[in-house]
């Protein structure tokens, strides 16, 4: 059985970053990146809470090897109070889980509205929202509430296209805060940067909406190779070229904020080769 974590008190706002991970589209290896990245960050230092916020189709907690006795959906209903939905999860990540299994239908403004409170009330310095794929009214009114919001996409035509729909989505929602595009699966540099700088071009020329490029992850046959072990590759192979690239876009998107000296240290070398 996993331990469960008391609920912390909340962060201040000022010390507290929410990232929102979402993919216009399935089958681009968003959660992969959602719970790579949370380990990256937590190799930095920093108090680290994943969300796992696929309310049909939850499968972050395979990747970290747990099992949940609970999730947000038990605290919404009340079954269970919000601290018990709380996991342990590998590097010292607190996990919480949406929904252990398929809902019935898409949550009602009342039911969304909850969610969003009890979301806000989960502790972290940095809280990463893995989102389901797609662009409903759940999805896109959890990215909206972050600070950041990741776009995963591959150079898959349909990928960028599906992307592109999100983003345009956030924009009609009147999203305010940073957007930025990570590129996954590519197979060089420059096919990442000229897939990052054709979106950023199209969101430009069409909704005069600025995004800026998270960063890439080159396609790795260790990545498939973790996932069948129930593992995250930058754990289970922290120095193929996918972990160098997770723990690179883990640092630019956490800026500066780091403990000192450890993995930390690492992590900033790793980083300056993508400058």
């Amino acid at each position: 059985m996993t331990p469960q974590l008391r609920l912390l008190p909340p962060v201040g706002d000022a010390q507290r970053t929410t990232i929102a991970v979402i993919s216009g589209k399935g089958g681009v290896g968003k959660t992969n990146i959602a719970v790579n990245l949370a380990i990256g960050m937590r190799a930095r230092g920093l108090h680290v809470l994943l969300a796992d916020l696929d309310f049909g189709l939850a499968n972050a907690d395979v990747l970290l090897g747990v099992q949940v006795e609970c999730d947000l959906c038990d605290a919404l209903t009340r079954r269970r109070e919000l601290g018990d939905t709380l996991t342990t999860a590998p590097e010292g990540i607190v996990f919480v889980a949406g929904s252990m299994g398929p809902r019935r239908a898409p949550f009602n403004e009342i039911e969304r509205a909850r969610l969003h409170d009890l979301i806000e009330r989960l502790p972290g310095e940095v809280v990463i929202y893995d989102c389901a794929a797609g662009i409903d009214a759940d999805v896109m009114g959890f990215a909206a509430s972050a600070d950041t919001v990741l776009v995963v996409t591959t150079p898959e035509p349909t990928a960028m296209t599906d992307a592109y729909a999100a983003i345009k989505t956030l924009f009609r929602e009147g999203y305010d805060g940073s957007v930025r595009v990570l590129v996954n699966m590519v197979e060089t540099r420059t096919e990442a940067r000229e897939v990052s700088q054709r979106l950023q071009q199209v969101c430009k020329k069409f909704l005069n909406f600025t995004i800026a490029d998270a960063g890439y992850v080159l396609h790795d046959t260790h990545v498939e190779l973790a996932v069948r072990q129930r593992s995250a590759f930058l754990l289970r192979y922290p120095r193929c070229s996918a972990s160098v690239c997770v723990s690179a876009v883990a640092a630019r998107l956490v800026g500066g904020r780091a403990a000192r000296g450890g993995p930390a240290n690492l992590l900033r070398r790793v980083a300056g080769l993508f400058a």
